[in-house]
Formats: C-alpha cells, structure tokens, sequence
C-alpha cells in the first residue's frame, strides 16, 4: 500500500498499515504456539527412548538413595493410578474441546507421564509397562496436540478473515475514491 492513495477522512494509511501489520503479528505468534505442542511430545519421546532402555544411561541408586525413597509402590498401584490418569485426562482434554476453555497442557502431561516411567523403573516393573504408559502417554499428548491445533487453526483462519477484510475495505475506498 502506498503512501500516495487517498485515504477516507478519519483513516490514515498509517493505522491501516498498522492494524494490518498487528493482524499478520497474531498469524504468526498463533503459527509458532503450536510449537509448544511438538516440545511436549519431544519431551515425551525423548524420556520414552530412556525408558526403554531402563535408564540405563543414568547412574544407579545408593543404598542410602534407597533408604531416603523408602519401598515402591506396588506396580498393580502405579498400572491403577496410569489408566485413572490416562482416561481422566482424556475426559478433561474431550470437556475442554466442547466448551473451547483451557490452555495447552502438554508439557504438564509430559512431566506425569515422566513420573510413570520413573515409578515403574524404581518399583522394578518397567520391563512389562513401557509399552501401556507409552501407549497411554501418546494416547494423551495426541488429543492434547489435536486440540492445540484445532483452537490455532481456528484462530488462524479468524484472523486471516479479518485480514482479508481489511484489504478488501482498502481496496473498495481506493476504488471509489477514484471514481
């Protein structure tokens, strides 16, 4: 847009040019929130590769780490507590898909998820678990990642609407201004 259009009176291209430039700003930021949804599952992944090979890239517990930890849950417990996770979080991620409340939480499941991994590996069960919190884990960050994309893509789409508004408002003064 030029500097030599003519503008109605009230509007100058400096706040046309402005509000454009905040709209294209909000694509953007929208565009890189879903970021957030890759570092989570990243996250996850990267904990889940350790997990599978029984942490074994970390060092092992002293007797008095042991004694300060005291004796694991029982890993019927931690299989019990995982599956009242996994379809808790399920339904609350579903009720904030239908009323479009609540932010990402991803990373916030990512860290539970951690701490699966990490009773599992101290009650000594991790061996016969990995693939249920796995499962269970991607199962979670995968709704939570849909949800992130559907809320940024609508959102998108919003702006993009506006946007598109705006030229189109630009374009017909410029056209009648001539006439």
């Amino acid at each position: 847009m030029g500097r030599s259009q003519s503008f109605p009176a009230g509007q100058e291209p400096d706040s046309r040019e402005k509000l454009q430039a905040e709209i294209e700003a909000r694509i953007r930021k929208l565009e890189r929130s879903t970021i957030a949804g890759l570092v989570g599952i990243i996250l996850f992944l990267l904990v889940s590769f350790g997990a599978y090979s029984q942490f074994s890239m970390l060092p092992d517990l002293s007797e008095e780490a042991w004694v300060l930890l005291g004796a694991p849950p029982p890993v019927e417990m931690i299989s019990l507590a995982l599956v009242v996770y996994a379809f808790s979080g399920i339904i609350l991620i579903l009720g904030r898909m239908t009323n479009d409340k609540g932010r990402y939480r991803g990373l916030m499941h990512a860290g539970f998820l951690t701490g699966f991994y990490t009773f599992y590996h101290l009650s000594g069960g991790l061996p016969d678990n990995f693939w249920a919190t796995f499962f269970a884990g991607m199962s979670v960050l995968g709704l939570e990642n849909y949800l992130l994309w559907m809320r940024t893509n609508s959102a998108i789409l919003r702006e993009r609407a506006e946007l598109e508004r705006l030229l189109r408002k630009a374009e017909w003064q410029e056209t009648s201004s001539e006439n």
